[in-house]
């Protein structure tokens, strides 16, 4: 029989540490979070006769072609993906307690599809768990709504690539005097932690705002392409930037 500690080993907020792409999950973090057990990697696991039956019925019961529920990718964040009913499956072959886990992260999901209000409460929760305040926690969910708006503005407007990490810098230079990496090292942040869940109230609200200004001129002048999408972006960001400047005068 399995220890307590041993079954408690896996985060419940799993999914949020497995790579995606799109539909598909990463079974090569599934595997390292499993603890890189030998010979179980994806590939070992597909070439099993249980690896290979699921795939074949997977296929069979989904109409899908092979590669339409399990695939490979080269380069950065490249591995073996799966869809939802493989990672299941590569779970259960990698550990019992693993695939439990992820089996209630995926039913979480279901559920969170069904009502939307789930997936704030379970947001809130893991702020919770991290010592952040409630009002906090409120701008925080309200900047991810903002960004998304901003993202999908851009794309909208025929931002490709690198444009949207562009778009990105432009919005934090005038805050911040600096990139993403000048951000990380004023803050004493690693490459793997979130820039904006380490912003306060005040620094949240003013990217937000930043976004929402330059998604509305952006959509309201029809600005298109990565450079001047960007120039939108600094410019509205020099705005807020300059604003608090004042603010400050009047608080120090």
């Amino acid at each position: 029989m399995k220890k307590k500690a041993e079954i408690k080993k896996y985060d419940a907020n799993i999914l949020e540490n497995i790579g995606r792409d799109g539909d598909f999950y990463s079974l090569n973090d599934l595997w390292v979070i499993a603890g890189s057990p030998d010979a179980k990697r994806p590939n070992d696991w597909k070439n099993t006769q249980q690896g290979s039956d699921f795939i074949v019925s997977a296929c069979r019961f989904l109409n899908a072609a092979q590669n339409g529920i399990i695939k490979s990718k080269r380069g950065k964040g490249g591995g073996t993906y799966g869809i939802r009913q493989v990672a299941l499956e590569y779970a259960k072959y990698l550990d019992a307690d693993l695939a439990v886990i992820v089996n209630e992260v995926f039913f979480q999901r279901i559920e969170e599809e069904k009502n939307p209000d789930l997936i704030g409460q379970r947001y809130i929760k893991a702020y919770e768990k991290r010592g952040k305040s409630a009002d906090w926690t409120a701008e925080r969910l309200k900047s991810i709504g903002t960004r998304n708006m901003f993202t999908r503005t851009l794309a909208a407007h025929g931002v490709l690539g690198d444009g949207f990490r562009n778009c990105t810098n432009a919005i934090y230079e005038p805050l911040y005097g600096g990139t993403t990496n000048v951000i990380r090292a004023k803050k004493g942040l690693s490459k793997n932690q979130s820039i904006r869940d380490n912003m306060s109230k005040v620094e949240l609200a003013a990217v937000g705002l930043i976004e929402a200004l330059a998604s509305d001129e952006i959509e309201r002048k029809d600005i298109q392409g990565n450079a001047d999408c960007e120039i939108t972006s600094r410019r509205a960001s020099r705005t807020v930037a300059n604003a608090l400047i004042e603010h400050k005068k009047y608080i120090l």
